[in-house]
């Protein structure tokens, strides 16, 4: 078996996460546009909303800035309104006709276009993420040991600000985005890619993830080794996994 020279990472929930939730963040600008929104409510909204698209995966193929932003326009109203998202999915005008979008007591929004936008450019900053106490350390740990770090994740071009906001830029030699690249975990295009950019065989490198199908199967398939990061302990059976990132180097020994 040929040692690992790569290890790839997922970036959303495996290096950092929303801050302090993405239901909280909507709740609080909403507000400064004079809408009142329970930020549980919202949050449950969204990953409803977030699950019928099937996340990012819908976005494959369609590598455009401004297809990214209608999809997250029609998303956003769809928290808002609780319309469907068939629309937004197929990426086809979601700006013509939408829903009313609205607070939890019928308040509408007198200026949508206004509210996601600021919302929109606020996800693309470090204040709306925080890193995980164990991302620094651990990757300062594989950097020191001499192996080369890539990041693979289902993510708009916003990722890349993202990224280097949070002081990550000098670790990774590479980053991969679905949208930017046109094609999604857990299909293996996108593994195959980030493999050929980093000019590595799949048999060399190994991908860390919190998602079973996305990064712990995706990887699989596209023949990388795979570990599932089970930050929650969901107690998923007949896989490679660990609770925290510290464990990693132990686990490349």
């Amino acid at each position: 078996m040929r040692a690992i020279k790569v290890v790839f990472f997922d970036a959303g929930g495996t290096l950092f996460r929303p801050y302090p939730s993405v239901g909280a963040v909507y709740a609080r600008v909403a507000a400064a546009h004079g809408v009142q929104v329970d930020a549980d409510h919202v949050e449950k909204a969204f990953h409803e909303k977030w699950h019928e698209r099937n996340g990012m995966t819908s976005l494959a193929g369609l590598a455009s800035e401004k297809i990214e932003r209608e999809w997250w326009y029609q998303m956003v109203r769809d928290v808002f309104s609780g319309n469907s998202s068939s629309s937004a999915a197929s990426g086809r005008g979601c700006m013509d006709s939408p829903p009313t979008a609205a607070g939890n007591d019928g308040t509408p929004f007198h200026d949508f276009d206004g509210f996601f936008q600021e919302l929109y450019d606020l996800f693309a900053r470090a204040e709306c993420w925080r890193l995980f106490e164990d991302t620094i350390p651990v990757l300062d740990l594989l950097k020191g040991k001499g192996l080369r770090l890539a990041v693979i994740s289902n993510w708009d071009h916003r990722l890349f600000s993202i990224v280097d906001q949070l002081g990550l830029s000098a670790y990774f030699e590479q980053v991969t985005a679905s949208s930017a690249m046109g094609t999604a975990k857990p299909g293996k295009r996108i593994f195959e890619a980030a493999l050929e950019g980093m000019r590595i065989p799949a048999s060399e490198g190994l991908h860390v993830g919190d998602s079973l199908e996305d990064d712990y199967h995706g990887a699989s398939r596209a023949g990388l080794r795979a570990v599932l990061l089970d930050r929650h302990a969901k107690g998923y059976n007949g896989v490679v996994r660990i609770h925290s990132l510290h464990q990693l180097p132990d686990l490349l020994k």
